[in-house]
């Protein structure tokens, strides 16, 4: 898809790291000029560089997108540097593993506003940007399979996020349908992203991934790859919709699969101060 995007102007929350990362990647060498939206701007940063030295067009923007007011500036400032706005890619998300016990209140409400409320404050603020892109505008958000889906053991605080997520993306998309403006999501499985090797570890990584149906744990490049579908003219007839990304994780069950990710889990929270 090299060169559909020349001169739109994109923006990816998270994009720093992980499947924020790979997805702005895609957009930038596509030729959209991307604003890295990040809580941690020396990842950015590092994203940034990697991206023009690859010949694409990207700028940094420190948010901690939690908070009303950073989604706002988010936008504001891809308006400043790209003139408009005519992709929002949210994909970050701040919410710790844990069921009821695990997550205090203050982690459960920054986590619940990285996810669900940015989305709509992104889009908010976006609005009328995105009205006024030249072949439509579109917002995409990252979710998951848990949540949605399925239900993972001691990921409640994550899983009910994501949730929240989905009704989001089918309530807003009727909102906005007739500013052509479509809103969509992507729902991956396990992807072999920085935070799942944080989690799992390499070993865990390649442990699980051999329990996926398709033999392998997801990519960043795979996530990034339905996103620029979704952003392209070919999926101007969709909207209000998730695209489930698990390798056929939901329709055959390994009970292993569940076995390696609940040990982790339970290593990390034993680490938790």
């Amino acid at each position: 898809m090299t060169g559909d995007f020349a001169g739109k102007s994109v923006i990816v929350t998270g994009g720093g790291r992980g499947i924020g990362r790979g997805i702005a990647t895609a957009f930038a060498a596509a030729g959209a000029r991307v604003m890295l939206g990040a809580r941690t701007i020396a990842y950015a940063e590092d994203a940034k560089a990697a991206i023009e030295a690859a010949g694409g067009v990207a700028g940094v923007f420190a948010s901690d997108i939690a908070r009303h007011d950073d989604c706002r500036a988010l936008v504001d400032a891809a308006v400043a540097a790209h003139g408009g706005v005519d992709i929002v890619v949210h994909a970050a998300a701040d919410i710790p593993h844990g069921g009821i016990g695990h997550v205090d209140d203050e982690r459960l409400e920054a986590g619940f506003a990285s996810i669900a409320k940015a989305a709509w404050w992104l889009l908010d603020a976006a609005r009328p940007h995105l009205a006024r892109a030249r072949d439509g505008g579109r917002f995409i958000a990252i979710g998951s399979i848990n949540g949605t889906y399925n239900v993972v053991p001691n990921m409640t605080a994550y899983g009910m996020a994501k949730a929240a997520l989905d009704a989001f993306i089918r309530g807003a998309a009727g909102d906005v349908v007739g500013e052509r403006i479509t809103v969509n999501a992507i729902n991956p499985g396990l992807v072999a992203s920085d935070r799942a090797k944080a989690v799992l570890g390499d070993d865990g990584l390649a442990a699980y991934g051999a329990t996926v149906p398709v033999g392998r744990a997801g990519t960043p490049a795979d996530i990034a790859h339905a996103c620029l579908f979704l952003a392209s003219a070919k999926s101007d007839y969709i909207t209000g919709t998730t695209i489930k990304m698990d390798g056929g994780s939901t329709v055959a069950a390994s009970p292993g699969r569940g076995d390696i990710l609940q040990e982790r889990l339970k290593l990390q929270q034993g680490k938790a101060p």
